[in-house]
């Protein structure tokens, strides 16, 4: 909203991040409504931009994710979003002995589906998908692909050479953005 938006509705799962938002976002044109993005009651040709940050890959039916917020948009509308790159995705079961990861094992890319990651203390279910995934998805659903990104890292962005060339073996997030046409 500080870049210009008219209005804000955020969906969320979790109603400690609902709780949290209502301290962080304090305006009138705002509002974050505690549902799952597969629950929600999608108003049609409503908004005028859909973002996503970092919750596709724990949605198990993309395809019809994609219908819901194609839907949702007025025509000449965007979606933006990131998920976890799937060369990540694809390989969770591989774990680093100690430290940093130095080395990165892409396995089982193109067996799609259900992954589990250990976080935070418990397991998160993610959807493993393909970038052909994701992009035949979003043009099944009727948008036009306008950009697709893997997240290179920039040397100005980091503080010691080490991790620089560290980020610099994979992509860590995908960022895709579409079109309503």
């Amino acid at each position: 909203m500080d870049s210009g938006a008219l209005s804000y509705t955020g969906i969320e799962g979790s109603k400690n991040m609902v709780e949290i938002s209502k301290e962080t976002m304090n305006r009138a044109n705002g509002k974050v409504i505690h549902t799952t993005m597969e629950d929600w009651d999608y108003p049609s040709s409503y908004y005028h931009m859909v973002v996503s940050r970092l919750a596709l890959h724990y949605i198990s039916d993309i395809e019809s994710m994609f219908d819901k917020i194609y839907n949702s948009i007025e025509q000449e509308g965007t979606f933006i979003f990131s998920v976890e790159h799937p060369v990540m995705t694809s390989s969770y079961g591989i774990h680093k002995a100690e430290g940093f990861k130095q080395d990165w094992i892409v396995d089982n890319y193109f067996h799609t589906g259900v992954r589990e990651q250990e976080w935070l203390g418990g397991t998160a279910i993610k959807y493993h998908r393909t970038i052909e995934d994701y992009y035949t998805g979003l043009q099944k659903a009727g948008f036009s692909i306008e950009s697709l990104r893997e997240s290179r890292p920039r040397e100005e962005n980091f503080q010691n050479q080490e991790t620089y060339k560290r980020r610099m073996k994979i992509p860590l997030f995908l960022f895709m953005k579409a079109k309503k046409i």
